[in-house]
């Protein structure tokens, strides 16, 4: 790492630290870190999918091609529907720490790494899901009481004349941020398909905005 790339590094590493990062700056950071984590399959999935969106045919992709297959095959087998996120929590911040620690940084806490995810997902919403030239999903922002989550949409077909659409969480956060009241009392999310959610830094505290 040149000298330059370092004093970049050392910028958004610090935001990070001081509770200042917001979505903006997820790209250039994610950049910075994945030239030196190209064994690290996390990094490296997220670093492309954030770039390429809906050009992205990488892992991320195919696991939501996955989780298709899964939902079109209910009531067809007996195997019951696992869901789980495509990278948990933990993997993330040890994908992101271990790349931190080639330049000698402090890992992220808990709290430092839920802004990132944050971001993160806010920055993932809206990218369209396309079957070769089709869209047949997408991705969006959805929050309940608890958790801020990147949300799937996605058509199945459950036979040659049924189409439907699956709903399944991709990542997720800690809502720690947003005081919001249970729609029901499976904390159902609130799905936000028509709404372009900002995430902003406010006085060292992450501040999402909500359009009208």
């Amino acid at each position: 790492m040149d000298t330059k790339e370092q004093s970049l590094l050392n910028y958004y590493y610090s935001k990070l630290m001081d509770h200042t990062f917001d979505e903006k700056d997820v790209y250039a950071f994610l950049q910075l870190i994945r030239n030196r984590s190209k064994e690290n399959r996390c990094i490296n999935e997220l670093t492309d999918f954030v770039v390429q969106r809906d050009q992205y045919t990488g892992y991320i992709k195919g696991y939501l091609f996955e989780m298709r297959k899964k939902f079109e095959s209910l009531g067809k087998t007996k195997t019951a529907l696992r869901i789980e996120d495509v990278f948990s929590f933990k993997e993330m911040k040890n994908g992101i720490n271990k790349a931190l620690e080639q330049w000698q940084l402090d890992g992220l806490t808990n709290a430092q790494m839920n802004d990132f995810v944050t971001c993160l997902i806010s920055i993932l919403q809206q990218i369209p899901i396309m079957d070769d030239d089709r869209e047949i999903g997408k991705l969006f922002f959805a929050i309940s009481s608890k958790q801020i989550i990147l949300m799937a949409e996605i058509e199945v077909y459950q036979n040659m004349f049924k189409k439907t659409n699956a709903v399944f969480p991709v990542l997720t956060a800690n809502n720690s941020y947003l005081d919001m009241k249970k729609q029901d009392r499976y904390d159902t999310p609130y799905l936000f398909a028509d709404k372009v959610i900002e995430i902003m830094s406010q006085d060292g505290k992450l501040e999402m905005i909500i359009p009208d």
